[in-house]
Parts: C-alpha cells; sequence; structure tokens
C-alpha cells in the first residue's frame, strides 16, 4: 500500500486516469501518478514481513457528539510488538487521508525510537479513508461524518482501548507521530487531551487552514527563480500570460492545438479555461518537485528552455506533449476533471487507494488549502481563483457549497485549534525548507517540551526515516533532536540539541 500526499484539490489525476484507452495503460498511469502523490516515498514492492505486525479492527460511534445516533462502524489498525518491554510506552504513527500503510511502524525514525524505549507501535486507520468506511456509500449526505474532530475521537476512544485491553497498562504513555494532515490531527490530539497524549511530533503538519492558499504559487516560483534560474522563470510568465491572451482574444484555436486538449478551450467557458491552467501549473510542479530534488527544477527548465521553438509558449506545449506522451490528447476540461472525484463507491480505487473525493470533501467544509495563482509575485498567470474551486466543490457535493460555507468552515477549523499558534505543550513540528506546505504548518515554535525545525536543503519528510550517511549533518542534528524530545515526554530528562 502507498502512502498518499494530502493534496486539498488534485483535480489532475481524474482527468488522466479518464482519458487513458485501456485499462493497461490506465493502470500504468495509476502508479506514474501515485508516484507523484506519495509522501512521503514507499520504497517500490514493500511487503511486511514482520512476524510481530498483527492487525486488528476497532468498533467505535459514527457520530460520537451525538447521543441519540448509537450507530458504530470499524476501522482498522496494525499493531507492532517487536520492541516492546513491559511498562514502555505506546508509540502511534496517527492516519490521516491515505490507505493505512505498516511501513512507518516497520522502519523509520519512529520505529528506532520505540527500539530504544521499548515502545509498542501501532497506526489506524482514519474513518473513511482506505478500508475503514462507516457508511455505505460517499454521497454528500453520508460525507457528514467526516470531520477532523470525528476522526480526533476516534484516535482517543481506540487509545484507551489498546492501553486497557491490548498492552493491559492503562498507566502506559503515549506519542503520536503523523505526517501533513495526520501530523495535525496528532498535534491537535496532544492539544485537546493533555491526560491521555504525552507528546507529539507533527512532520509538515498542515495546521493553518486557509481560504486561498495563494503563496503556494508564490514560493514554488522562488524555487524555479532559484534552482532553475531567472530566464526559466520568464519564460513560464511569458507562456502562461500569452495563452491567456490569445485566449482572450478569440484565438483560443491556437492554444487548443498547441496544447493537444481534448476539448476545444473557448474563452466563454471560464472554468475549462480555468482548469486548463490549473493543469499547466501542477503538471510544472510535479515535473519539478515530484523527486524531491533541487537539480530536477534546473533539468525541467533546461528541457524547456533547450527548445528550438519560436515563442515561450511553444516552448512550454512541447515540454507538455512530452510529458504526457503516453495521452493521445489532453483532458483539460472542467467536467472531465470532476468524474473521479465524483464516484461514490467506498471500494473503487479512486476512494479506497487515492481518497479523492473525501479529501475534496475535507477541503471544502473545514481546511480550504485552495492553491489559487491569486498571488502577483508568481509565473502561471492569473487564471486559477477561488471560483474554480468553489465550482467544484459544488460539481462535486451540491449547490449548498457556497464560499461562505467554504469561508466558515476554515474560520472555524483555525478558532478550534488555534492555527499557528496552538498553545500546546510537548509537541514538535518538523518542516523542509523545499517544501511550499510550510506555510501552513509551523517554523518557529518554543513552548514547554516544544519546538519547531526547518531541515534545510530538504523537500518534505526527510527527517522520518532512519538517520543514514548520506544525511547531511543538520539532518542528523535534527533527527537526533527529535528522539531527545521524545525522551524527554516520556520523563527521560534528555536534553534536545
Amino acid at each position: 500500500m502507498r502512502l498518499l500526499k494530502v493534496i486539498p484539490f488534485a483535480l489532475l489525476l481524474v482527468a488522466l486516469v479518464a482519458a487513458v484507452p485501456t485499462q493497461e495503460r490506465s493502470t500504468r498511469l495509476l502508479g506514474t501518478l501515485q508516484r507523484h502523490l506519495a509522501r512521503p516515498a514507499i520504497p517500490e514492492g514493500f511487503v511486511p514481513r514482520n512476524e510481530n505486525t498483527t492487525g486488528g479492527r476497532f468498533r467505535t460511534k459514527i457520530d460520537h457528539f451525538n447521543p441519540q445516533n448509537r450507530d458504530t462502524f470499524e476501522f482498522s489498525y496494525f499493531s507492532n510488538n517487536e520492541f516492546y518491554r513491559p511498562g514502555g510506552p505506546i508509540f502511534i504513527f496517527v492516519g490521516g487521508n491515505f490507505a493505512m500503510t505498516t511501513y512507518y511502524i516497520e522502519h523509520g525514525l519512529l520505529y528506532d525510537t520505540a527500539a530504544r524505549d521499548g515502545a509498542w507501535l501501532f497506526t489506524n486507520e482514519h474513518r473513511y479513508y482506505g478500508a475503514s468506511t462507516p457508511v455505505p456509500d460517499y454521497s454528500a449526505e453520508n460525507l457528514r461524518f467526516l470531520k477532523s474532530e470525528q476522526a480526533l475521537m476516534d484516535l482517543i476512544e481506540w487509545i484507551d482501548y489498546l492501553r486497557n485491553t491490548v498492552v493491559g497498562d492503562p498507566n502506559a504513555k503515549v506519542v503520536l507521530m503523523g505526517m501533513g494532515y495526520a501530523g495535525a490531527l496528532a498535534t491537535w490530539a496532544r492539544q485537546r487531551f493533555p491526560s491521555i497524549i504525552d507528546g507529539a511530533w507533527g512532520a509538515g503538519a498542515t495546521v493553518l487552514a486557509s481560504f486561498d492558499f495563494q503563496e503556494h504559487a508564490g514560493d514554488i516560483g522562488e524555487m524555479i527563480r532559484r534552482f532553475g534560474g531567472n530566464e526559466c522563470y520568464s519564460m513560464i510568465w511569458v507562456a502562461f500570460h500569452t495563452a491567456q491572451y490569445l485566449i482572450d482574444a478569440g484565438l483560443d484555436q491556437t492554444v487548443t492545438s498547441l496544447l493537444n486538449t481534448c476539448e476545444p478551450i473557448e474563452p466563454g467557458k471560464l472554468l475549462d479555461v480555468e482548469t486548463l491552467f490549473y493543469h499547466l501549473k501542477l503538471a510544472i510542479q510535479e515535473a519539478m518537485l515530484g523527486e524531491q530534488s533541487t537539480a530536477k527544477i534546473r533539468d525541467v527548465c533546461e528541457a524547456m528552455m533547450n527548445s528550438t521553438e519560436e515563442t515561450a509558449l511553444h516552448d512550454l506545449a512541447g515540454w507538455l506533449n512530452v510529458y504526457y506522451a503516453n495521452l493521445p490528447c489532453n483532458p483539460f476540461d472542467f467536467d472531465t476533471n470532476m468524474e473521479a472525484a465524483q464516484v461514490l463507491q467506498p471500494g473503487a480505487p479512486e476512494n479506497a487507494l487515492l481518497g479523492l473525493r473525501q479529501t475534496q470533501y475535507q477541503a471544502c467544509t473545514e481546511f480550504g488549502w485552495f492553491r489559487t495563482t491569486d498571488l502577483d509575485e508568481q509565473p502561471f498567470g492569473d487564471r486559477v481563483t477561488m471560483h474554480f474551486f468553489l465550482s467544484a466543490c459544488r460539481a462535486l457535493f451540491g449547490e449548498w457549497v457556497t464560499d461562505a460555507v467554504i469561508y466558515e468552515g476554515v474560520r472555524l477549523t483555525n478558532l478550534h485549534y488555534g492555527g499557528q499558534d496552538p498553545r500546546s505543550t510537548n509537541v514538535l513540528f518538523t518542516n523542509g525548507e523545499f517544501d511550499p506546505n510550510r506555510l501552513v504548518s509551523i517554523t518557529s515554535y518554543i513552548n514547554p517540551f516544544s519546538y519547531a525545525y526547518v531541515v534545510p536543503n530538504e523537500f518534505l519528510y526527510s527527517e522520518v526515516y532512519s538517520i543514514a550517511e548520506e544525511d547531511s549533518t543538520e539532518l542528523v542534528t535534527i533527527k537526533q533532536s527529535i528522539q531527545s524530545f521524545i525522551g524527554l515526554w516520556l520523563g527521560d530528562g534528555l536534553t534536545p540539541v
């Protein structure tokens, strides 16, 4: 099983999967896109072989906040007692908006720390994701129980069960670790239940809900300038604006032909125009950041700029058609992009594996994180606006999703959890210097037994893996500090570096 990225609006996948003509090509393309979406990377061919790892199911309420609703469901979890010593702590890799994996209770820094501390390792599957579904289908009405606060109660009730029934130690200390949205859940659990959770580490924890996450495009632009050069930045800027001007001038057929779109991009079809530019931006950022290497940014820029075409738009189009060479045409229209996120069956790959519809719902009702191009200082034009994302929310879930609904959901999320000022103790935030999501995480934080680290010259989640020879001195120091903080939460009296 692969761990998936927390992508607030992963609409590109929808169009590409729908366009592949055969099952074989669809499967291959799906695997390629999963590599783009994987966070963090799990080695290809990983198969759980730890004899100490076992699976289980835990039954809990569908609605924790309505005493009149007694309906229940089961979610899955895994347990690894390889290192457990009586009296030892419980370490939990918190599930998020991805299908469950055992990788992080069998490998990585948390696993290594469990060996040091005699901890029992667990991981859970978040409600509605993977095989842990509380409802028969994912209609909009049935998604009403998909909320972070419901997921927190699932987590806390399960921890009580683990302490008393599985581990058999009601006083066992508990440390949580999560990544992305799951990292936010881990730190929120410590904030809300300090008598139950002794410490929480959020790697890339997206704790700040954001109605219009326009800074994301700006940060990508700065990386293009830094590692691809000003000329590359300018070429992308000119290409995007040229495409905009051509469409506005009624020369949309030129854009349709150059970008090999499956449907004509007509100026009167605003949503199709916005979808086109969303695709172009997403393709560039996936190509540049997918391998988490600054050299890849330079290589993509060189591939675009080494073209002998006559204009910047021709250069971009030539690169794009090579990038999507396995597709007969590029499905950049709005309706096609909605199809995969409209699948209602919980067991369908779009939901069980990729979590598309569920992630979209949480974006539309709680978190936002909509990656617009509203910011002036970025190279991707100005056509990806909140209108695009609002229209997508309404197309997927109904006309009841208004801008006021989204804005209120974002406001309440930050009100309930504190955004970037949660005022929690015993929490640790880590982010990569080149991860744009650090802008909705916490990069500077000092509270009792708490801290925030930005990992220099790294993209995302390099700090969650075991200490290795190829790690930089700074990365090793931060990994050792993470282990020291965990020891401090457990009462070892260690002083972090």
